[in-house]
């Protein structure tokens, strides 16, 4: 089983100590009640479709609403543990690892929001799924809303938060706009390999949770000798954002934006800039919670999911 290694945590910390976001963060997981996220079978599989070997996981009641759930980066569908239970007692629940993320095929052509977007549609028609309620957290959030704009998407609703698309002061970590801005330093980056990039999104991103060894594992493996190739999804990253931006208020469905109240890699201050500019939107925050706001309040954001499909999105 793969770990973090000690050169995975050094290099992590040798970040830490340029990231200016980092005693902030730093306090709040020292104030919290932490905990390890709780190993639960999720169950994998992979298919061909969109013309890529996708790794997918499908649970819960045929005939209940269907909520599509999308991976986030450096993690894998594997960081919904904490609310799968959950959300596949209530919901047919399809959670897909995204085109060159986690366990799916894919390379740095695959690497932007709009190619996410197109890749999904894809994705969405081989697999025939209609009336959807889409959860796009992290790298999900800009292929979610680029599906929405460019595509005769499927959707009943949106799930989005702590990515990019945000109209606004586009405001982000300190690494996050290096590695949009410099090249040298994606190869430098990609030279350290995934597993400082999995060890400082643990660390930066995190406030209440620290992933299970099944999750590191699962990543590790996902992205061992591929980071170079998923590091072109930060290449000029305020481009691609802002692209998006200009557009999202064309998305006329029911959107929940949510976030993490303590989030410093896209900043929290985004998530109001974006739910000013959709025209049926609304805003959650999410207390003691990171960029990974799903596992750091695994059950908080199950009971959220379950209101907005139930009830919530139906009154905008």
């Amino acid at each position: 089983m793969k770990k973090l290694n000690l050169f995975d945590k050094i290099n992590a910390s040798s970040l830490m100590l340029v990231s200016p976001e980092w005693p902030k963060v730093k306090a709040a997981r020292k104030a919290a009640d932490t905990f390890e996220t709780p190993n639960v079978a999720i169950p994998t599989e992979t298919r061909t479709l969109a013309g890529r070997q996708i790794r997918m996981a499908e649970a819960g009641p045929a005939d209940a609403p269907l909520v599509v759930l999308l991976s986030p980066f450096p993690e894998s569908i594997l960081s919904f543990a904490g609310s799968w239970e959950t959300l596949t007692s209530n919901f047919r629940v399809i959670a897909i690892d995204l085109p060159g993320f986690g366990a799916s095929e894919g390379d740095r052509h695959d690497m932007s929001p709009k190619a996410q977007g197109e890749l999904l549609n894809t994705i969405i028609n081989n697999l025939d799924l209609h009336d959807i309620h889409l959860v796009g957290p992290d790298v999900g959030m800009g292929a979610a809303l680029c599906y929405a704009i460019h595509h005769d998407h499927r959707l009943s609703s949106m799930m989005v938060g702590c990515g990019p698309g945000t109209p606004g002061p586009f405001k982000l970590a300190f690494m996050i706009s290096m590695l949009g801005r410099f090249s040298l330093l994606r190869k430098m980056t990609s030279f350290l390999g995934a597993g400082p990039l999995i060890a400082f999104t643990g660390k930066l991103g995190a406030i209440r949770h620290e992933s299970n060894p099944v999750q590191i594992d699962d990543y590790k493996r996902a992205y061992s000798g591929r980071a170079g190739e998923v590091l072109y999804w930060f290449e000029d990253i305020r481009k691609k954002a802002a692209s998006i931006a200009e557009r999202v208020n064309e998305i006329k469905i029911p959107t929940l934006v949510f976030w993490g109240e303590l989030e410093v890699m896209f900043d929290v201050s985004n998530a109001k800039h974006l739910d000013d500019a959709l025209p049926k939107s609304k805003l959650q925050l999410l207390p003691e919670a990171g960029h990974l706001a799903w596992s750091d309040q695994p059950e908080m954001f199950a009971s959220m999911v379950t209101d907005w499909v139930n009830s919530d999105h139906k009154t905008l």
